[in-house]
């Protein structure tokens, strides 16, 4: 009896000392592999892996060609082979020297002899008709219904006539032409056509006097177009309030790009702008001291907008120099998607722009301009962002205005 307890104590011991070795390998494993994180992208991904990670076929991507489908989804297979570029910048993370650099100054900042100066400037552009204050209005915005919206647009014959002329044109390739603001709204969308209706009440307060201005001017309002129109189609699929507003509020972003290119035409040293938001910024403030996202402020408070309007405007590029986790705003997400947009219809009407955003993920940008927007960009309710990017239907949008065709109408 004795011998077969001390066997017994001695396999006891032996399988606690394998149990130990086995727990010591795993922990010297443990320490000579990298976390997930911080392991490579693996440098092919199997068809079984693409089609998981891939995101699954909206109801749009299913009305396209197959060939069109096909196409799209060797390219969002190849995204999700592509290796992480970039990540959300991390609390304390010091952004690049260029965005550093530049201190945003407020108009309270000049002097009251510089500010008077610029507002008098500002006044000699011209005001739009009055129905911009009430198409702007809080109220509007948030209850105007198709009826209302044609009843404010045909008091204005000629905006009028604009906005169904655009209506009706190839882009949009309506079966039958509409012939009223309402019927308009019924085929668009009432959030399009107020920003249709929206942009020919501006147009008007920015003529060219010359071709080089008439360019440059082109070149803002095709941007402010796409702009909205991905605004439209991206806001209410991702749940943010008030959709209609931001809309709106993304084609008045571009009001203070405008102004700036109107004061800065009167230079005949001044050039083009710089096609990146930050070296615009900087370009603008250096010489009329405030960035356009200000001056299109300036402008608005001339205009008589509501002060909330216009809190919510120049806050868009303002996302350029604000860290996530320094704005304390219940718009946080929302200001986040219009200023996505906003940089899109840049990009995207550049003169070398893409066709599409198949393979692009904002998340993923490593420019000056995305910097912060990366953090904005980790929030939960964005989570579905990119997908609803890459969906058949805004490819087939972006495709259409690329040339872009959605500019003012002359008269």
């Amino acid at each position: 009896m004795t011998f077969v307890l001390i066997g017994l104590a001695l396999l006891t011991g032996l399988a606690g000392l394998g149990v130990w070795g086995l727990a010591v390998r795993s922990r010297e494993q443990a320490r000579a592999t990298p976390p997930l994180s911080a392991r490579p992208a693996p440098a092919a991904t199997t068809a079984a892996t693409t089609a998981a990670t891939s995101p699954a076929p909206t109801a749009a991507d299913t009305a396209a060609s197959p060939a069109a489908l096909a196409d799209v989804a060797l390219r969002r297979a190849a995204r999700t082979e592509a290796p992480l570029a970039a990540a959300a910048p991390q609390p304390g993370q010091a952004p690049p020297e260029a965005l550093a650099s530049l201190r945003w100054a407020a108009p309270a900042s000049l002097s009251a002899e510089r500010q008077q100066a610029l507002v008098e400037a500002l006044r000699r552009i011209p005001r739009p008709p009055a129905a911009l204050q009430q198409l702007m209005s809080p109220q509007f915005l948030a209850r105007a219904s198709s009826g209302e919206l044609s009843d404010l647009i045909t008091g204005e014959v000629r905006i009028a006539a604009k906005v169904l002329a655009t209506v009706n044109s190839p882009f949009y390739g309506l079966r039958q032409p509409v012939s009223s603001i309402g019927q308009a709204v019924t085929f668009l969308g009432l959030n399009s056509v107020r920003s249709l209706c929206l942009q020919y009440l501006l147009d008007d307060s920015f003529k060219a006097g010359n071709a080089e201005q008439r360019r440059i001017y082109d070149q803002i309002w095709a941007a402010s177009a796409l702009a909205s129109e991905l605004c439209a189609k991206l806001a209410p699929r991702l749940g943010l309030p008030e959709p209609g507003a931001w809309v709106a509020q993304v084609l008045l972003s571009f009001l203070g790009h405008l102004g700036t290119a109107s004061l800065m035409l009167q230079r005949k040293e001044a050039g083009p702008p710089p096609a990146d938001l930050l070296a615009r910024c900087a370009w603008s403030q250096q010489a009329l001291g405030l960035t356009p996202a200000e001056i299109g402020g300036l402008l608005l408070r001339e205009w008589n907008l509501p002060a909330s309007i216009i809190d919510d405007v120049c806050a868009i590029d303002r996302l350029l120099v604000t860290p996530a986790d320094a704005l304390v705003s219940r718009h946080s997400q929302a200001l986040a998607v219009a200023y996505l947009c906003a940089r899109l219809g840049e990009r995207l009407t550049a003169a070398d722009a893409p066709a599409d955003l198949i393979g692009f993920d904002p998340a993923l940008q490593d420019g000056v301009d995305f910097f912060y927007l990366r953090g904005y960009l980790a929030a939960p309710g964005l989570a579905r962002l990119n997908d609803h990017l890459q969906g058949a239907d805004i490819q087939r949008c972006l495709q259409a205005l690329h040339p872009p065709e959605l500019r003012p109408i002359e008269a």
